[in-house]
């Protein structure tokens, strides 16, 4: 496996962590990370994840797989903060 596919497969879950953690309605922690930071960081690890993916694979590639992890990432999040909340314990 490619470097580049591996560092866009580390960094997408980790901004798209961030991006979730910044939601009002997240339920991993008590509150909420301030938005506006917590967004930037979530964007950059996501635009280093599709560069990283460009990288590694065709343009066309990598933006299928990209778009699909994403949805894949957003899906489960909810999930799983669900799952692991002590509030509804």
């Amino acid at each position: 496996m490619n470097a580049f596919i591996v560092l866009a497969l580390a960094a997408a879950p980790l901004g798209c962590a961030c991006i979730y953690l910044a939601s009002p309605h997240q339920r991993w922690r008590d509150r909420a990370w301030p938005a506006g930071p917590a967004r930037g960081l979530g964007g950059l690890l996501l635009a280093i994840s599709l560069f990283a993916l460009g990288q590694g694979m065709q343009a066309v590639t990598a933006a299928f797989v990209f778009v699909t992890f994403l949805m894949l990432l957003f899906v489960l999040l909810p999930y799983l903060g669900a799952l692991v909340s002590p509030r509804w314990r």
